[in-house]
């Protein structure tokens, strides 16, 4: 197992039971009592989690990426996710429809969407972004899914929010991650809601966008979204990463 799915399986017991002692974590993982603690370490300097005597329990000082105040994730590599939001434009310029996630990086290229630029039909569940693009007007239309606010993220979740989307169709789905592991080629979220939601949006798009910051490379998260081979590309600040999909993949993704 490599060491950083390790450590997301780690954060994974930890939030889904609230503490996680290292006699637990050492029966879950079948590893070392001193592999544990330094895993331990490593995550608490990262601020996603706080050792206490026997284990550990989550760092309520510091939540995980996508549990942060939105304001505080917006002012965030806000120069990098300017620079995203233009790679983007040019890459859907085409898109007449587009469903666009509530992250506060896609939430950047919803504030540099033209609305007198070609008419356009924009689904979102997350409420900042359907805020900034609704004051738009113009030509560009712009729709909820349904659903429930998640407490932290913004976004509308739950099966109002699939239910919502079952009939739909776009030409892109433009989303973002908590975390990117470039060596795996493996995006991460910090909910479970989130990567569920996040993985319908993929399947109800002929094409597919991960726009993520160099930051997300230095971040941790515990629930797998996607694979680089499941996006038609991945943006970064530096431009349009190319594309791992392969044929089979572009032609059999679900509908659902």
């Amino acid at each position: 197992m490599l060491v950083e799915e390790r450590r997301r399986r780690l954060l994974d017991a930890l939030h889904r039971q609230g503490a996680l002692s290292i006699a637990e974590a050492e029966r879950r993982l079948k590893v070392s009592r001193m592999t544990i603690h330094r895993d331990l370490d490593v995550l608490a300097e990262r601020g996603l989690l706080r050792k206490v005597h026997g284990g550990a329990v989550p760092n309520n000082g510091q939540a995980l990426e996508g549990a942060r105040p939105f304001e505080e994730r917006s002012a965030a590599s806000a120069s990098a996710k300017r620079a995203i939001a233009q790679h983007l434009l040019e890459l859907t310029k085409d898109a007449a429809t587009l469903v666009l996630d509530a992250s506060s990086t896609v939430y950047a290229f919803a504030q540099a969407l033209p609305a007198d630029g070609r008419d356009r039909f924009v689904v979102t569940g997350g409420l900042h972004v359907f805020r900034e693009l609704a004051q738009k007007g113009g030509r560009l239309r712009v729709a909820l899914h349904g659903g429930e606010p998640h407490p932290h993220t913004g976004s509308l979740v739950g099966p109002l929010a699939h239910s919502g989307l079952s009939e739909m169709r776009f030409d892109w789905a433009v989303l973002s991650a908590a975390s990117w592991d470039a060596m795996e080629g493996v995006a991460y979220d910090a909910t479970p809601e989130e990567a569920e939601l996040k993985r319908a949006y993929l399947s109800h798009a002929r094409r597919t966008v991960l726009a993520v910051d160099s930051s997300k490379l230095e971040r941790s998260a515990p629930y797998r979204l996607a694979a680089q081979a499941d996006f038609d590309a991945v943006v970064t600040e530096d431009g349009v990463l190319p594309s791992l999909k392969t044929k089979s993949n572009r032609t059999g993704r679900s509908t659902r």
